[in-house]
C-alpha cells in the first residue's frame, strides 16, 4: 500500500491519526505500507515498521494546508515503478497530495482508495478562506472524487455530501479506535460530575458555546459542584482562558492545552463528553474514545452521533446551537446517566476489523488506472 497524503504524525489531527492507525493495523495484518507526506524538511526512515517518505512542503497556508514541488508525480512513479505497489491510498478531496495520489496511481496502473473525511464545505473560517475553498472544492476536490477507484466516506453524512459534490456514490467506511489491551467499559454508570472538552481551540469547535452553557449551569445551581476540563489547544487559547475569567469560571474550568491520546483516555473515564462543535467534521474518533471510557456524551447533531445513539450509546444530541438547549442536555446528563454502552459492541469500531474491511476493498477493486 502506497499512502500518498499532506500530514502524518507527529502531526496531531484527525485525520493523522485515522491514517496513522490505519497504515499501522494494515502492517499488523501482513501488508507493507510506505508513507509518502510533506514536512519542513525532507527525510526518510523507517516509523513502526512504516516506510515514510517526508518530501519538503511549498508555499503553507495557515499550518493546514501545502503542497509539493513540481514535477513530484513523475518522481514517485519512477520511484516506486518497480516496488510492487499494489494501491494508492489518498484521504481528502482538497488536499493536494491527493491530487498527486490520483497521477501517481494512473502511472503505475493501480487503483486509487480515496477515503473522505469532510461532511461539507470547510466552515468556521474567514468568508475569503471559504470562497477559495469551495473553488478548491468544486474544481480540483470534485475530479479527486470522481478520479479514484473507489470512493469511501467516514459517515452516511460524509458520503451525501461526496455524491452532492461529484455525483459518486461513496461507501461506508467508519472512523475506529485502538482498543488493544483496553479494559472494557463499566457496565453500570456511576454518576461524575466532570464534563471534558476535547479538540483544538479554533473558532467553530464550539469552547465558545460549552463555556456559557457552564456558567448557565453555574448560576442556576442545580448542576453544583462539577468541573469542566479543556483538552486542547489552538489560536483561540487567550479567548478561552479570557472568557473563563469574564464568566466567573476560574474554579471549575481549567485548560489543559494539548494533551496525549493516553491522557485524553485517563480524563474521558468515566466522565461527560460535551461536543458543541459546528464544524464540517467527518467522524470523531472521540465519540468512540469517549465510549470506550464509559463516558456520557452531550453532543451537537455531528456525523456518527445518531448511529451510535440508535445503537444505545449514552448520546444526547442538542438539535439547536443554543446555550440554554446545550446547558439543559448536560444537566440531564449528570443527573439522569443513560445505560453504558454495551461492551460487546464495541468491537466493530476498531482497527483489526476497519483494516480488514479496507484490505477487502483494496482487493476487490478494479486493477483499471483511475481517470486523470
Amino acid at each position: 500500500m502506497l499512502f500518498i497524503v499532506n500530514s502524518f504524525p507527529p502531526r496531531v489531527g484527525g485525520i493523522e491519526r485515522h491514517i496513522s492507525d490505519l497504515a499501522d493495523e494494515v502492517i499488523r495484518q501482513g501488508h507493507r505500507v510506505t508513507v509518502i507526506t510533506l514536512a519542513e524538511l525532507a527525510e526518510h526512515g523507517i516509523e513502526n515498521g512504516i516506510s515514510v517518505h517526508r518530501m519538503r512542503r511549498h508555499f503553507p497556508i495557515a499550518s493546514v494546508m501545502s503542497f509539493p514541488a513540481f514535477g513530484t508525480s513523475r518522481r514517485l512513479v519512477r520511484l516506486f515503478r518497480q516496488a510492487g505497489v499494489t494501491a494508492v491510498s489518498t484521504h481528502t478531496r482538497f488536499f493536494p497530495m491527493s491530487w498527486v495520489g490520483l497521477r501517481v496511481g494512473r502511472g503505475l496502473n493501480v487503483p486509487v482508495i480515496h477515503t473522505e473525511h469532510g461532511s461539507d464545505f470547510v466552515r468556521g473560517v474567514s468568508p475569503v478562506i471559504a470562497i477559495a475553498s469551495r473553488a478548491v472544492d468544486i474544481t480540483l476536490g470534485r475530479r479527486t472524487l470522481r478520479g479514484a477507484t473507489r470512493v469511501l466516506g467516514v459517515s452516511e453524512q460524509v458520503v451525501a455530501f461526496v455524491e452532492r459534490l461529484a455525483g459518486v456514490k461513496a461507501e461506508l467506511f467508519y472512523n475506529a479506535i485502538t482498543l488493544d489491551d483496553r479494559p472494557a467499559p463499566p457496565a453500570e454508570v456511576t454518576p461524575t460530575r466532570r464534563f471534558v472538552f476535547v479538540g483544538r481551540l479554533v473558532p467553530g469547535k464550539g469552547w465558545d458555546r460549552l463555556l456559557d452553557a457552564c456558567a448557565l449551569l453555574a448560576a442556576s445551581g442545580d448542576a453544583r459542584p462539577f468541573t469542566v476540563d479543556i483538552l486542547g489547544d489552538g489560536a483561540d487559547m487567550p479567548a478561552v482562558k479570557r472568557r473563563i475569567t469574564e464568566l466567573g469560571l476560574t474554579q471549575i474550568a481549567r485548560t489543559h492545552g494539548y494533551v496525549n491520546a493516553g491522557e485524553v483516555r485517563d480524563f474521558l473515564t468515566g466522565a461527560i463528553l460535551v461536543n458543541p462543535t459546528t464544524l464540517a467534521e467527518g467522524f470523531q474518533t472521540t465519540l468512540l474514545e469517549a465510549l470506550a471510557g464509559g463516558c456520557q456524551i452531550v453532543t451537537f447533531d455531528v456525523p456518527g452521533a445518531a448511529k451510535l445513539f440508535a445503537e444505545g450509546a449514552p448520546v444526547r444530541i442538542v438539535r439547536t446551537r443554543a446555550a440554554q438547549d446545550l446547558a439543559d442536555a448536560m444537566l440531564a446528563a449528570l443527573q439522569y446517566p443513560a445505560a453504558a454502552y454495551p461492551a460487546s459492541l464495541l468491537g466493530q469500531w476498531s482497527w483489526p476489523q476497519r483494516a480488514a474491511q479496507y484490505l477487502s476493498l483494496v482487493e476487490s477493486a478494479s486493477t483499471r488506472s483511475p481517470r486523470a
